[in-house]
């Protein structure tokens, strides 16, 4: 009996353990050695399936001298090696990466989710791999007030005519994200503290709105498009504030139709 009740036991917590745990990152093969080698970067970058990422930009960026950095690019196997400066005060290094491409007549430079920040010291060197992904963390160590790799949508309601807690934005993708993928609709509603919806994958929407208390359809507007409400508009998230930027944002005005 105390031997079924054991096995009873251990079972249901083998079942609690695997109900629990986090959805892994993709395994990362690569070509290039495990362990760092002096002077030194290399590592590989993968998609969120786990494909190589040809043509992504690593940068080692030194943490003591400003503007000294060095670079290398992933191969067709998502590879990458090169060289960081030794010698006398050749100093420490800090690593990141992005993925420059083409996507609705404009260059993105999108940021890859880097799970290893520390900084390294240049005879050591270091092996960092990354992941291009459309949302979440941009650094494991990230904490909730920073960046996500997803866009930014400010949505502006008309405080005359609408209540900011009662509005709900669906936002459906029209057309490939800027990775290539499909994408999904998203349904979000604003809180009575915030008015923007955080972390979405960069790419072009169909956007529409509604009171979810009345069900009253809203009128929607790309902010300073100088265009009149609609029922539902198209708009593209974009870099914000510069060209190379790799935060992206999309705002919106709302108000009754």
């Amino acid at each position: 009996m105390k031997s079924t009740l054991y096995s009873l036991l251990a079972a249901a917590l083998i079942g609690l353990s695997s109900c629990s745990h986090s959805t892994p990152e993709p395994d990362i093969e690569t070509d290039v050695p495990s362990n760092p080698q002096e002077g030194v970067v290399s590592g590989r970058v993968v998609d969120s399936q786990g494909k190589p990422v040809a043509n992504a930009t690593i940068v080692a960026s030194s943490t003591d001298y400003h503007n000294r950095t060095s670079t290398g690019y992933t191969d067709a196997k998502g590879n990458y090696r090169f060289v960081v400066p030794t010698g006398i005060a050749a100093g420490s290094y800090t690593v990141t990466g992005s993925f420059i491409t083409q996507y609705q007549g404009r260059k993105y430079t999108l940021a890859l989710y880097n799970p290893d920040t520390r900084v390294f010291s240049a005879y050591d060197g270091a092996v960092r791999n990354f992941v291009f992904r459309l949302t979440g963390k941009r650094n494991i160590d990230d904490d909730a007030a920073a960046s996500p790799l997803g866009g930014t949508m400010e949505v502006r309601p008309d405080f005359n005519t609408t209540i900011r807690e009662n509005i709900e934005v669906t936002l459906e993708p029209d057309g490939p994200l800027v990775d290539g993928s499909t994408g999904k609709k998203i349904v979000a509603r604003l809180s009575d503290r915030s008015d923007s919806i955080e972390d979405v994958p960069v790419g072009k929407y169909k956007i529409t709105a509604r009171d979810v208390v009345t069900g009253q359809k809203l009128g929607v507007s790309i902010a300073d498009s100088f265009k009149p409400y609609a029922p539902s508009v198209t708009g593209l998230f974009v870099d914000d504030r510069f060209e190379g930027s790799t935060l992206f944002r999309l705002d919106i005005n709302i108000s009754t139709l």
